[in-house]
């Protein structure tokens, strides 16, 4: 049986083929039509053009800013080519350096997207190399939307690597966790519950102290990870881990380990 990937290679003729080209222009433009149906349509019919196809997407993508509600149809174009286009991707990926602009920060979520849903855990040394460059834009920068914006990646990207079951990147999520002592953005918590490290064990216990009176669902995920992680890694709560817990932190353990007598939480 033929491999599926074989039967998207590139058609005959290349990049000299320009007829090949104007039709795969054509499937870019429906990419943004205001019709679901067109833009699905033209989604699977990049298929054909294999490696090709994606090179003239990623371009597309990199020279010309695209609607951000459009940016979906992007992807699931890309998805559609499959392993065809990884190294589009991966070039599109390089040719981003540095992040000047939220255009830039969803381009780079684009393009790890893709690279997650098509590639495997081979990619997450990739996927954990741009968060350096988020934390560039971070650092560097004064513009508070477009802070949010990098934040708001980096959570996803951290998202990204746990579903590739790759702690590429641990070190970066643990200093976005801080030490509990304020709230962390949305999805983060979810992102160390896949994880899970016995270094987010003590900031996770302080921040279940500031969530219980924010958000329900919050503190039952923050006890849940914190019960997951220690199934895991085997620790119970005389753990050397838990030795800088202050009084008040170590009952909050107690309550979030607590069981009835039919072992219900």
């Amino acid at each position: 049986m033929a491999d599926s990937d074989s039967a998207k290679a590139e058609p005959p003729g290349g990049s000299q083929n320009s007829a090949v080209v104007v039709e795969i222009r054509k499937h870019i433009k429906d990419l943004t039509s205001e019709d679901y149906a067109v833009r699905s349509e033209s989604a699977s019919g990049l298929e054909k053009f294999g490696q090709r196809g994606a090179e003239v997407l990623a371009e597309t993508l990199l020279t010309k800013p695209m609607p951000h509600q459009f940016l979906r149809s992007f992807e699931e174009a890309l998805e559609e080519i499959g392993k065809p286009c990884l190294p589009a991707v991966l070039r599109g990926l390089s040719q981003i350096r540095e992040i000047r602009k939220r255009e830039d920060v969803y381009l780079i979520e684009l393009f790890v997207e893709v690279l997650s849903n098509v590639g495997d855990r081979r990619v997450a040394t990739i996927v954990a190399a741009q968060l350096g460059k988020l934390n560039r834009r971070i650092k560097h920068n004064h513009d508070r939307l477009l802070t949010d914006v990098c934040v708001a990646a980096k959570v996803r990207l951290h998202g990204v690597l746990a579903g590739l079951d790759s702690a590429a990147g641990l070190d970066d999520l643990l200093g976005m966790l801080g030490d509990g002592r304020r709230r962390v953005p949305d999805g983060l918590v979810a992102a160390v519950e896949k994880v899970g490290d016995r270094r987010a064990l003590v900031p996770l216990i302080r921040l279940y102290r500031i969530e219980e009176v924010v958000t329900f669902s919050g503190a039952q995920l923050i006890k849940t990870t914190i019960r997951e992680i220690m199934r895991r890694e085997r620790i119970t709560a005389k753990d050397r881990v838990f030795k800088d817990l202050n009084p008040e932190e170590r009952a909050v353990l107690e309550k979030l380990l607590w069981r009835n007598r039919n072992g219900h939480a």
